[in-house]
């Protein structure tokens, strides 16, 4: 049997874990690593099948502290990463297979048969016909069908322009997998011909595309000319496209390709650039379209995040802007790419995690896939603009210098706030334009090395736990942020001590802080878990029928009684719901009702009652589960937001949750699910 492979992340991964000693958590690993923890966390899964077939011990994640290696069992791991061994098979997972399956199925002009895909992705038939089932539901939700016929064998069949652009997509996704030489369907002399031609264009174009988009699509390039997928250019102003130095070169290198498939070309070359502006190319899509899909993204958003934007305005703008120039990228699967994905993944989970499930209606609404690089520019966008609470400001001017676009800079700002609230931010700008800045900052926050008479702190666009650290632990940063703790500390504690006493407390607080800087640094704001706030006391079974406006008040009765919320907060969410109808429901059965924090809130809380005869709430909505949930921040309840959604993701969840018979019951439940996230 042919060894798994593992590929140089996971030995990576294996290597530092054997090279340690005491244990390493997921989130060091991943600091290591520069990836996401989710990312590790699958990389440990396949370390894992890797070892298991080797009849080694598999790797354990210890709750609240990782992973160590036994010293028994090291040897024998660094006798099989040192044996070199060839003949080895990368194993996928299901998501792999998923989309490699599809791609296949578009890629290969051959019928296609349950006979190769096993043998492609290395599984049994059974596993095959499981997978099929979810690529057709996967497929469905951008009206694409999985069809077969008898002698004809499995093929997509809808809208190629889609079909495409999903190929696009998950190559593009998969292509480790494919320099990797883990795929075999791929006609590998080809695709690497192709890319050369397309390389040559580049070259000639004078310009340098996004990593990965040129391979991508000298893997469709065989998909164009195989005439497999008929394709009807509607939208695109040809006549314009075919004026391009694009076309023309495409006509040089792929001279045998259809007009219309050199034009497709064409189109992918054009619109892999950041900087084209689509009306050139494109007919234009509605003002009113666009500016509907931008209040429908806001309000996703705000619905999955219990939050209401203060700046609306501001961000419809922003938003509307950006998807005008990005809808056709949708619609036609062309990869822009963005160097900050997995660090807003890694920086951000909770943040990209609600951003996703917004964008999932826009997806439904468009009928195209969006991507996770365009997840992490919209999740940029909405961070910009959550509001950080009133806090004391001092005067510490600072400029932030960022190229990586308005949203990234934007974001860098607000942390910054965040970070120091005694500063004042003095703008965000570019690279160029930067003289006098003495005039208007007494420190720049750069992403990119500039020349300037004020000290500059480089950081990465998104902030990193060590670009926190460097900028607390800056000269000019240190002595505002002791000073600003040290006198709220003082105020606090003053009236216990003697006026005569002031100044030795005062230097007593000053060299204690001064000590603490360094945690300080290292200290993330992570917020409230669902299971810090939630115990058995606020959760309640109701086995009565219930109106639905009683079942808002029977769920957040102990809030009350706990004082964390006033009685008009609930009377908000029943008026809210009765003027817009129940749009607080997060799955079929669940719903989280919640209003702004000025409608009673006094602290962060939560609350759910379960009922064993649904509270209808509409002719099509009704709810087994009621959260509410008392926000008083828009920032602070996020990672309790990404705890309740990572529970209903669980498969089984509701049954689970039915058959349970006491609050201890189902609270015992969330502590199961909710360990995996540590595991």
């Amino acid at each position: 049997m042919a060894l798994l492979y593992m590929n140089a992340r996971c030995r990576q991964i294996l290597n530092l874990l054997l090279a340690h000693s005491k244990y390493l958590s997921l989130d060091q690993l991943a600091l290591e690593m520069r990836v996401s923890r989710r990312t590790v966390y699958y990389d440990i899964c396949k370390i894992n099948l890797w070892l298991e077939q080797l009849n080694l011990p598999e790797l354990k994640i210890t709750r609240e502290k990782g992973l160590l290696i036994p010293h028994g069992e090291r040897d024998q791991i660094r006798e099989h990463l040192a044996s070199g061994k060839t003949e080895q098979v990368y194993i996928f997972s299901q998501e792999e297979r998923i989309k490699l399956l599809i791609c296949q199925l578009i890629y290969v002009k051959e019928p296609v048969f349950m006979e190769q895909l096993t043998e492609c992705l290395d599984v049994s038939r059974n596993t095959v016909f499981h997978d099929l089932k979810e690529a057709e539901a996967l497929l469905a939700q951008y009206d694409l069908a999985l069809c077969y016929q008898p002698r004809k064998g499995y093929r997509l069949s809808g809208s190629a322009m889609k079909i495409r652009a999903l190929f696009v997509l998950y190559f593009h996704e998969m292509t480790a997998l494919f320099n990797g030489g883990a795929v075999r369907f791929f006609h590998r002399e080809s695709i690497e011909e192709y890319y050369e031609q397309l390389q040559k264009i580049e070259g000639e174009l004078g310009i340098s595309y996004v990593d990965g988009a040129l391979l991508s699509l000298a893997a469709l390039v065989p998909v164009l000319y195989g005439g497999k997928y008929v394709l009807e250019l509607s939208g695109l102003k040809t006549d314009e496209i075919a004026k391009t130095r694009e076309y023309e070169l495409a006509g040089t290198y792929f001279p045998d390709l259809p007009r219309e498939e050199q034009i497709y070309l064409s189109l992918h070359l054009l619109g892999s650039r950041v900087n084209l502006v689509p009306e050139h190319y494109f007919e234009s899509n509605s003002r009113q379209y666009i500016h509907d899909l931008t209040e429908l993204l806001i309000s996703e958003f705000e619905k999955a995040a219990c939050i209401f934007f203060d700046r609306r305005e501001e961000l419809e703008q922003a938003l509307f802007i950006h998807l005008n120039t990005s809808m056709y990228r949708y619609r036609y699967g062309i990869q822009i790419g963005n160097i900050v994905t997995e660090d807003v993944m890694k920086e951000y989970p909770e943040l990209f995690a609600l951003t996703r499930l917004a964008v999932r209606r826009l997806e439904e609404s468009i009928g195209f896939p969006v991507t996770d690089g365009e997840t992490a520019y919209l999740a940029l966008h909405f961070g910009a603009f959550l509001k950080i609470p009133d806090r004391d400001t001092d005067q510490l001017r600072i400029l932030i210098v960022c190229v990586n676009g308005i949203s990234t800079g934007n974001m860098l700002k607000r942390e910054i706030q965040k970070m120091l609230p005694f500063a004042e931010i003095a703008g965000v700008r570019a690279t160029v334009d930067l003289m006098n800045v003495q005039n208007i900052c007494d420190l720049i926050i750069s992403t990119v090395n500039v020349n300037a008479v004020v000290p500059v702190i480089n950081v990465h666009p998104i902030l990193t736990e060590l670009d926190r650290k460097l900028i607390l632990n800056h000269r000019l940063v240190a002595p505002r942020s002791v000073a600003v703790q040290r006198d709220r500390l003082f105020q606090v504690v003053k009236k216990y001590v003697r006026p005569e006493d002031y100044h030795h407390l005062l230097d007593d607080l000053t060299a204690f802080i001064q000590g603490g800087q360094e945690s300080l640094a290292e200290e993330r704001q992570d917020g409230n878990r669902l299971m810090e706030i939630l115990d058995v006391s606020r959760i309640r079974i109701v086995k009565e029928n219930s109106t639905w406006q009683n079942s808002i008040r029977l769920a957040g009765q102990c809030l009350l009684d706990y004082r964390s919320i006033e009685k008009r907060y609930l009377d908000t969410i029943i008026t809210q719901i009765q003027y817009y109808g129940p749009y607080m429901f997060l799955t079929e059965d669940v719903i989280l009702a919640h209003a702004k924090p000025e409608d009673g809130v006094h602290c962060l809380d939560l609350s759910l009652a379960v009922f064993d005869r649904p509270a209808v709430y509409s002719r099509d909505r009704s709810a087994r589960l009621v959260f509410v949930l008392a926000a008083e921040d828009q920032e602070k309840h996020l990672k309790i937001l990404s705890d309740i959604l990572l529970l209903l993701n669980e498969p089984d969840f509701m049954e689970r949750i039915s058959a349970c018979d006491s609050p201890a019951d189902i609270y015992y439940v969330f502590q199961q699910i909710l360990a995996k996230r540590e595991a």
